[in-house]
């Protein structure tokens, strides 16, 4: 499923085998992390799926991604919205009514409720996100009518409510559209984001459109165009209550999205929007497209991907393409193809093949405004006041959790395992995905009793890295293996000499790896732009932090799928040592016990409860919002674990309430210690 590159480890040697060692080290890696960095205007390449099994295992994946991205996991609660409709306008075969709700508390969604008048029974819903237009949901022009659109299908007997996007009419006084506190790096780690916030406005929206008197819950669609557009497939790939949907203008291989609210950190790491927009399937989806803009080469390009997951499902016939001449838009043409489409798929009529829009009432924005200086909410937040909110929300969650039980620590190993998995995008090969090496004495030495060899990963079909792997001489397997985190990785000689034993005794085995950024994958010195300086990086890519726990995760899912060990041991040193510590935590329990895992992290001082320290050494978006590392070391608490250098902050109750409901030793000291202690504890803990 993973497709990055794979970590470079090379083995701690010393004595008489250190020069020759050293002679044959890799000089400083052209790991492609370092180039291949995608972002917005990348050109992304269709992918094609061989099996509907295949794609549904990727869309598994891929759904529980962008809900991570969009802030929606753990998912906020479903506060009571406070609905407010008042300001009724009656018009010609339509109403409309101004509407304000709270998506979270003192937040505020606005916006207009066109109704159907003359109809009986439940009708469908439509939900009616606008777009970057100049004026937001009153856009009215050639090229785009959020007005026109309402009203058109709430005479064609839809109940449609048109919302703001954050910033904007209503909204703005709130908000700003690209608001820093908002997005700034501290609240990533929180998991909040304009995106984020305006994917929770969407999701209540539709919370509201199934609460109101004469709407059928079950018939619930989405339209937008450009900004709107992302909106709907997002909104439409993670939240099932959608039936039908029709993004205008967007889904493209060669443009993901130019703004904050369409770019989160995590959305889009090895997927894009062709992937993202296929998740709908196999229900009914209309792509509009335009020749004027990024949706130039729909016809040919997205839209025969798409169309192929839906042959997949044996729904062909659901998913359709309309071409438009026309520069970026949501004019005439594109909302009569969306009408149609509609008509036959949402609102079950038979006349959709000769559907128009009629004469358009163009209302005073003071019609359609919700607030003025004098009705504005007293409660209404600002947006410093929003983040601390969610985040004494955040923690109020994953506290519930605190591992008192056996039923809290499952709970609280769940949010935290599917919260690394997709903070790093990455899995514990060893859990269905096992990297494949092979063993090679081509390039050894041998000194010592010591026997210095290679073992060659390959992950996911990536080009496979070399490993420098030490083990007693002459010993054809092993059965203990201890894997060094350092951050000088194969230059930490002194500081992890102690944990290989001389003369060796017993078929023991010593990998010391330098994962992604440090000894051989350090950055190259001719770069053209240094790492995470493009445009929304985080949206595409992993951090440093995700590339380095994902580099350790490859060869301890290695260690603990070799059926010939009965020990794994993982030391992490220094600041490797809080990235350990991640990757310990996907380990489950049946695993740890199976292969005798034993753990040491440095936590290396670590202070959990700073959001600067979190971007200094752990910089994982998101990662706060699943408990940081007090909850992470209380689930890598499966197996016996020591816990040295650790902070005055470090919360130990955590995970000595987690070692007893497991019934394993944890130790926490706050002094760091040496290779020798740690030697001695790992022995004695067998």
């Amino acid at each position: 499923m993973m497709t990055r590159c794979l970590a470079w480890a090379a083995l701690v040697v010393w004595g008489t085998a250190i020069q020759q060692a050293d002679a044959s080290e890799p000089a400083a890696s052209g790991d492609v992390r370092w180039r291949d960095v995608p972002h917005t205007d990348t050109v992304f390449k269709p992918t094609k799926y061989a099996s509907l099994a295949e794609w549904k295992q990727r869309r598994e994946w891929l759904v529980d991604q962008v809900r991570f991205a969009a802030g929606l996991y753990p998912e906020p609660e479903r506060t009571p919205l406070k609905a407010r409709i008042f300001g009724r306008l009656d018009r010609d075969g339509y109403t409309i009514e101004k509407v304000h709700f709270e998506s979270v508390p003192g937040f505020y969604v606005t916006g207009n409720l066109y109704r159907p008048r003359g109809v009986k029974g439940n009708v469908p819903a439509v939900a009616c996100p606008h777009g970057h237009w100049p004026k937001g949901r009153l856009n009215h022009d050639e090229r785009g009518s959020v007005p026109a659109r309402c009203i058109t299908l709430a005479r064609l007997g839809a109940v449609v409510f048109s919302y703001d996007m954050i910033g904007y009419n209503d909204s703005k006084r709130q908000i700003d559209h690209r608001d820093k506190q908002l997005n700034s790096p501290r609240s990533s780690l929180w998991g909040l984001s304009s995106l984020a916030m305006q994917t929770w406005n969407s999701v209540r929206v539709l919370d509201f459109l199934q609460s109101l008197e004469g709407v059928d819950p079950e018939r619930i669609g989405v339209t937008g165009a450009s900004g709107g557009g992302t909106q709907t497939f997002i909104l439409s790939g993670i939240d099932d209550r959608v039936k039908v949907a029709a993004p205008v203008n967007m889904i493209s291989s060669t443009m993901q999205g130019g703004c904050l609210c369409e770019n989160a950190p995590l959305l889009r790491i090895e997927t894009n929007n062709m992937e993202i927009g296929a998740l709908f399937a196999p229900k009914p989806l209309l792509l509009v497209s335009a020749t004027g803009d990024w949706t130039k080469n729909t016809p040919t390009v997205e839209y025969p991907m798409i169309r192929g997951i839906y042959e997949l499902y044996g729904a062909a016939e659901r998913v359709a393409n309309v071409h438009v001449d026309a520069p970026h838009n949501y004019n005439l043409a594109s909302r009569n193809a969306m009408y149609r489409f509609f008509a036959k798929w949402l609102l079950n009529r038979d006349d959709a093949d000769t559907i128009t829009e009629g004469d358009i009432k163009v209302e005073k924005p003071e019609d359609l405004l919700v607030f003025t200086d004098d009705n504005l909410p007293a409660d209404i937040l600002r947006p410093a006041e929003l983040v601390a909110q969610a985040k004494v929300a955040a923690r109020r969650k994953i506290d519930a959790l605190r591992p008192t039980s056996r039923s809290r620590l499952d709970e609280l190993s769940r949010v935290v395992r599917f919260g690394v998995k997709h903070a790093t995008c990455s899995v514990l090969p060893a859990t269905g995905n096992a990297p494949t090496y092979s063993h090679s004495n081509e390039e050894g030495i041998t000194a010592a009793g010591w026997q210095f060899s290679y073992r060659l990963y390959e992950r996911s079909r990536r080009p496979v890295q070399k490993q420098r792997f030490v083990s007693p001489a002459g010993s054809p397997a092993v059965s203990v293996i201890t894997i060094c985190v350092h951050p000088d990785g194969v230059r930490a000689k002194e500081q992890v000499r102690d944990l290989i034993a001389e003369p060796p005794s017993r078929p023991t085995a010593v990998l010391c790896i330098e994962p992604f950024g440090t000894g051989s994958t350090r950055p190259p010195d001719n770069l053209d732009k240094p790492r995470g300086t493009t445009k929304f990086f985080t949206t595409f890519n992993r951090t440093d932090a995700a590339e380095t726990i994902f580099d350790i995760l490859t060869v301890l899912g290695a260690a603990l799928g070799n059926q010939d060990t009965r020990q794994v041991n993982l030391v992490g040193f220094g600041r490797m040592g809080p990235m350990c510590l991640a990757a310990r935590a996907l380990v489950p329990a049946e695993l740890t016990k199976a292969r005798g895992l034993q753990t040491v992290v440095d936590m290396n001082g670590f202070d959990i409860d700073s959001d600067d320290a979190y971007l200094k050494q752990l910089n994982l978006p998101n990662m706060r919002r699943i408990g940081g590392l007090r909850a992470v070391a209380a689930v890598a608490a499966n197996g016996p674990i020591w816990f040295h250098n650790a902070g005055e902050q470090f919360d130990e109750q955590w995970v000595k309430g987690a070692g007893e409901v497991n019934g394993v030793e944890v130790r926490v000291t706050r002094e760091r210690a040496d290779g020798k202690a740690i030697a001695g504890w790992l022995a004695d803990s067998r």
